[in-house]
């Protein structure tokens, strides 16, 4: 296994330049400190059969043992690697670093549950490194991750070296990628961090997009585009009419050394003509010589550039960083932040529509090694997306880039089975992938476990379900070019909204969405009145018919003759109260746009009646008015025909005057009706007559309301009845 990002990222010194220095400045070393010096300059080859030596005299020297270790990951003998950390998170007081190490390669070897132990142990004793918190919500949600191995399809290229092949992108009608390959195009030093003779420095070359075979592969360079030491990656803009670049630090035709002892890494920009000729060749000017700055990727304008460095002051080891121009010049740097760099390392930044970083990452939860990650690009601080199996592994998986579509491209991977130690490979998305967070509707920030999530697709039927973790979230994978929406179930809660999504146009990587439950907060209720005594009438049924969902439920009113049924937001309803010897009475409700809070209606039910009559009265009188008699003619021939029957009067006044007052206009208005009947024969016995007052107004007329006389002589009224017994 090719540990790559170092020999990317962390440009070597050529074998001439490190042998010079090691005869004079070496000689007086001891066995230990050659070895330093040789790790330093990452000749790990080297360092490790001095580091061998020095623990076999001194092997009480724990830094030596640690070298070995990080010498064997370093150059992808994984097994022994293993086994050094294995001994060194052994030892008393061992440095914490080594369980997070040591728990790295357990995870790189897929043995997760020994990973969990060392990163458990590691995160509480470094509170303030987030990454083994991350790693954990990793293993801790594998089964999701490792869901489908259908969900990419993914070939091996055919044109891979037996070396180290990556970082490939797309130009005109071929591929353009990094390679280690050594095909003699120069007169060239070895790096001393090569793993075999035939490993040669980083160089760019191309290869036609549909080439079948190794040999269809040629250098990608015009005058110096390949210089003697790293070349790339690359990347084009522009309509591929400019590239930016990665390349060792060179002065002078020779490699120029930091003050850490390294040539590091530069980025710099040219312009290609037809013949892809490189011409008008600029330095980015935040380039330095003792940090790399590399990795680059540049929008179609030019206008905004991502890349990687490790300048001081990042987060971690290796961080991700944006630019843009202004007034022809680029801004300083700004690090993209916590929610994308860690404390490890982060590599190849590649932007989709101006809306979608992809990248690899170390730091984040991953299945080992390097992981593949997307995040949207937005002001909000959310984390990236890890974008699971086969397209991620245990081992190394970086650099993708796509192709038009958006649905397919390329990417390295040093997984098994490969032809070198990085190869690269085609793939192809099965799905769009979707996380759902279930969260309360009246407040966004408290999300909601066990809820059940379905989604329907566009015939109606429901595509698949899925139950809310303790975070709210769900995950979905969907079909490119379909329409979907959702629904979401929970007791106490409803779902009250639309929520649809589209796979049309979408690319790889995923979205995500609220999907708000309503917590029931909505009641209709009231009280039954008789109409007749406006006492609370017992014993009355209330039905409500949701007009909306076509569905009915019924209630007994309680023992205040109270009723209450919980309801929905944007619904229609009808609510009809109903008892034996009365007529059903009700009401229209419509719960639009409302959401929490009680609807108060009470319901008067009135007697069933034989005969009914209204008549009304003069402002501030009692007496009957000229021509009322004849009104009441029909109400005193049912009386008379049925004996058993009984009278209801039923006065009432208008607003004006005091409640008081009106109480006794009322009264007396009633006693006048009653009056007329007795006289007519009618015994006062079956005769029930009531002043109501104001309290029964027929329309909004109340004290203080501006109306016409007309609408407040409705008020001046006597209902009168006629009633069988029950």
């Amino acid at each position: 296994m090719r540990k790559f990002s170092l020999i990317i990222f962390i440009s070597l010194c050529t074998f001439t330049l490190c042998a010079q220095s090691s005869n004079v400045s070496t000689l007086f070393m001891s066995t230990f400190e050659k070895a330093e010096r040789m790790y330093q300059h990452l000749a790990y080859r080297n360092a490790l059969e001095l580091y061998l030596h020095e623990v076999e005299r001194h092997p009480e020297n724990n830094k030596a043992h640690q070298r070995i270790a990080d010498c064997y990951f370093r150059l992808g003998n994984i097994d022994k690697a293993e086994r050094e950390y294995a001994n060194l998170v052994g030892i008393e007081g061992a440095d914490p670093i080594y369980s997070y190490q040591y728990a790295q390669i357990l995870s790189i070897q897929g043995k997760y549950g020994d990973a969990e132990k060392w990163f458990l142990k590691y995160a509480k004793s470094q509170q303030g490194d987030v990454r083994a918190q991350h790693k954990l919500d990793f293993i801790y949600s594998l089964s999701y991750y490792y869901r489908d191995s259908l969900l990419y399809s993914i070939e091996n290229e055919s044109y891979n070296s037996d070396q180290s092949d990556f970082a490939a992108h797309y130009h005109k009608d071929n591929i353009v990628f990094v390679s280690a390959r050594d095909r003699d195009l120069f007169i060239k030093k070895k790096s001393l961090s090569a793993i075999n003779d035939e490993e040669s420095h980083l160089n760019v070359y191309t290869v036609s997009s549909n080439s079948t075979a190794e040999e269809g592969v040629r250098p990608f360079y015009h005058d110096d585009l390949n210089s003697s030491l790293h070349d790339g990656p690359i990347t084009f803009f522009d309509q591929q009419k400019q590239i930016a670049f990665t390349r060792s630090n060179i002065k002078n035709g020779k490699p120029h050394v930091g003050k850490n002892g390294r040539v590091n890494l530069k980025l710099y920009f040219a312009r290609l003509n037809e013949d892809d000729k490189m011409s008008h060749l600029q330095e980015f000017p935040f380039n330095d010589n003792d940090y790399s700055v590399g990795h680059p990727w540049v929008s179609e304008d030019g206008s905004t550039l991502y890349f990687a460095s490790d300048m001081p002051g990042g987060i971690g080891g290796v961080d991700l960083y944006k630019t843009t121009i202004e007034n022809g010049k680029w801004l300083p740097p700004a690090n993209l932040g916590t929610a994308i760099n860690t404390m490890g390392d982060e590599f190849y930044p590649y932007v989709k529509n101006d809306s979608l970083l992809y990248f690899s990452s170390n730091g984040h939860g991953g299945l080992g090694g390097l992981d593949i990650f997307v995040a949207t690009i937005s002001d909000k601080e959310e984390l990236p997306v890890n974008l699971g199996f086969p397209l991620n592994t245990s081992a190394d998986d970086f650099s993708l880039v796509l192709d038009k579509s958006g649905r397919a491209g390329l990417f390295s991977s040093n997984r098994e089975g490969g032809s070198g130690y990085d190869d690269i490979y085609r793939f192809t998305v099965n799905s769009f992938f979707l996380t759902a967070k279930v969260i309360d509707r009246g407040d966004s920030s408290a999300t909601i476990e066990g809820a059940t999530v379905h989604l329907w697709d566009e015939n109606g039927e429901i595509r698949n379900s899925a139950t809310s973790d303790a975070n709210g979230i769900v995950h979905f994978d969907l079909n490119f070019d379909s329409e979907y929406k959702f629904s979401a179930a929970k007791q106490d809660y409803s779902w009250v909204d639309t929520l649809n999504i589209s796979t049309y146009t979408r690319f790889m990587g995923g979205d995500s969405v609220l999907v708000p439950l309503w917590k029931q907060d909505l009641v209709a209720k009231g009280t039954v009145y008789s109409n007749e005594t406006q006492s609370r009438l017992m014993g009355a049924a209330v039905e409500i018919n949701n007009l909306t969902d076509h569905l009915k439920s019924t209630v007994e009113v309680d023992g205040q003759a109270g009723y209450a049924f919980d309801l929905e937001p944007n619904k229609e309803y009808e609510v009809t109260a109903s008892k034996t010897g009365h007529l059903s009475s009700g009401f229209k409700l419509n719960t639009r746009n409302i959401f929490n809070g009680s609807l108060v209606n009470d319901i008067l039910l009135e007697e069933i009646f034989v005969e009914k009559a209204i008549v009304q009265f003069e402002f501030d009188r009692y007496d009957l008015m000229e021509g009322v008699p004849s009104q009441l003619e029909p109400i005193l021939r049912s009386l008379k025909r049925n004996k058993e029957a009984t009278l209801h009067i039923g006065a009432h006044a208008d607003s004006f005057g005091t409640h008081e007052y009106n109480q006794v206009l009322s009264d007396r208005r009633a006693q006048s009706v009653m009056k007329y009947f007795i006289n007519q024969g009618i015994a006062k016995s079956r005769i029930v007559a009531i002043g109501f007052g104001e309290e029964l107004l027929l329309n909004r007329c109340s004290n203080g309301t501006d109306c016409s006389d007309e609408e407040h002589s409705l008020n001046r009224r006597a209902e009168i009845k006629v009633q069988m017994p029950e």
